[in-house]
């Protein structure tokens, strides 16, 4: 179940929130790509835009990053002058090579982590980086499936078949719990449940580029939600 994880961690400049340092500690082990999107008024060329605030944008930039340097993390940077943030996001991810996205949020510590799970697609690299994050903090996770109509039988394999990955993965069967619901509204669900953990791990759920990265359900809970959250990117599904 091993896969090398790239974490995209997003700013928007100017005045960024800097990440929660219980983020940075998680994310040190792993390869970060810190991206500065400075955001210009529509009537701004991104060429005068550079000229006119890059020298601050650098150094806010280089702000923003230090904790991860500080922290040992190998990071990568880039600064991107434009109007269009969603779409530096997409392209910046697929040049950098990136599989996870940070949805920036605050926390003030990870001890509850929730993961829900649609099916079969992408559950690899879900449950991979699930357990990367698990060896980095000593938090619990539950391990989430809800449907329209759905047989209980095939969410409880899924959940057993999850649970059984990370434990093999080293994760402690005490650490992990399981809940299945039947809800007509998965987005709603997710947001409305997730907001009562410290840190979501979503998976991607439409096959167009920009619906693919942040998909209808994943841009729904983290609209919702003040927690951070990862979405994992379906890489083999993409053929990327």
């Amino acid at each position: 179940m091993s896969v090398t994880h790239r974490v995209l961690v997003p700013f928007e400049l100017p005045d960024a929130d800097p990440l929660p340092p219980v983020l940075v500690e998680t994310l040190a082990a792993m390869d970060i790509v810190v991206l500065g999107h400075y955001g210009l008024p529509e009537q701004t060329p991104p060429s005068a835009g550079r000229d006119q605030f890059e020298v601050d944008a650098t150094a806010e930039l280089e702000d923003l990053t230090g904790p991860f340097e500080s922290a040992g993390a190998p990071v990568t940077t880039r600064l991107v002058f434009g109007k269009a943030r969603a779409k530096t996001i997409d392209r910046v991810t697929i040049e950098e090579g990136c599989d996870v996205i940070l949805t920036p949020g605050q926390t003030a510590a990870v001890e509850r982590m929730f993961v829900p799970l649609r099916g079969e697609e992408n559950f690899d690299r879900i449950l991979s980086f699930v357990a990367e994050l698990l060896t980095e903090i000593d938090a619990s996770v539950t391990l989430f499936h809800t449907g329209e109509g759905f047989d209980r039988r095939p969410g409880e394999k899924l959940l057993a078949a999850a649970t059984d990955r990370l434990v093999g993965a080293g994760v402690g069967s005490n650490r992990i719990s399981r809940w299945l619901l039947k809800d007509e509204d998965a987005g709603r669900s997710i947001a409305d449940l997730g907001a009562a953990f410290d840190l979501l791990v979503l998976g991607e759920t439409e096959p167009s580029l920009r619906d693919r990265i942040l998909g209808t359900v994943p841009a729904q809970v983290t609209a919702n939600t003040e927690a951070p959250a990862f979405v994992v990117r379906n890489v083999e599904e993409s053929g990327e």
